[in-house]
C-alpha cells in the first residue's frame, strides 16, 4: 500500500469513527504518540487525543458533514463542517500519518460561535 492510500485510509477511518462515536476503531489510527493542536486545546498522546475527541464528541458534536479531503503522500487535509446544534463550525484539519497511523492533527475553525452559544 503506497503513503497515500495508507493516509487515506487512516484518515478515513478516523473521521468515520469519530462520526460513528467508535472510540475503539478510532483508537485504532492513532499513534501512541500523536500530538493534537486545536482552536479549543492540545492533547498529546493516544489516550489524551480520544479523550478531547469523546469530549468534543459527547458534549460539541452533534455531525460531521465531510466536504473535501485532499491526500498527498504522508499528509492530508480534511473539509468538514462541525456541526452543533443549529451551529455549524466550517472547520480544516491536516493529519500527517507514518506507517499508516496519525501522528500529528491540527485543526482550524473560528470558535466564536461555539463560545458565544455555549460560554465556555
Amino acid at each position: 500500500m503506497s503513503a497515500t492510500d495508507q493516509t487515506r485510509h487512516a484518515v478515513t477511518t478516523y473521521f468515520e469513527a469519530w462520526r460513528a462515536r467508535d472510540f475503539a476503531r478510532l483508537r485504532t489510527v492513532l499513534a501512541p504518540d500523536v500530538s493534537f493542536v486545536g482552536a479549543l486545546g492540545r492533547a498529546k498522546g493516544a489516550d489524551d487525543c480520544l479523550a478531547g475527541l469523546r469530549g468534543m464528541a459527547e458534549s460539541v458534536m452533534t455531525d460531521l458533514v465531510l466536504h473535501a479531503r485532499v491526500v498527498d503522500g504522508a499528509d492530508a487535509i480534511t473539509w468538514f463542517d462541525l456541526v452543533s446544534g443549529d451551529t455549524t463550525l466550517p472547520t480544516a484539519n491536516w493529519s500527517h500519518v507514518e506507517d499508516g497511523l496519525i501522528t500529528r492533527i491540527r485543526v482550524t475553525f473560528d470558535p466564536r460561535p461555539l463560545v458565544e452559544r455555549t460560554g465556555r
